[in-house]
């Protein structure tokens, strides 16, 4: 008897339980795929944002490496002259 009585109640609402799990659940995945848009788009900002830092540090380690450069050459060049005034004083 309960069986057939599970069996009835489950013809009788088991279709809208059915129809109002499946919206409830419809409903649930269209926020979670709005919500994956919304994280997408801020993924893709922050790598737009990391690739102009890594642009602006590489040039910034170019104007450095280009001062250190500098700073060498004339340097050497200095004591290169200190050298060659020693040498024609000798």
């Amino acid at each position: 008897m309960a069986g057939l009585r599970a069996r009835l109640g489950w013809i009788a609402k088991g279709q809208s339980n059915t129809t109002a799990a499946l919206d409830s659940l419809s409903n649930d995945l269209r926020d979670l795929q709005q919500k994956v848009a919304l994280l997408e788009r801020a993924v893709a900002d922050l790598a737009r944002g990391q690739h102009a830092l890594d642009v602006r540090q590489l040039d910034e380690f170019d104007r450095v490496r280009a001062a250190v450069a500098a700073a060498t050459d004339d340097l050497t060049d200095r004591v290169n002259n200190v050298h060659d005034q020693l040498r024609t004083r000798a």
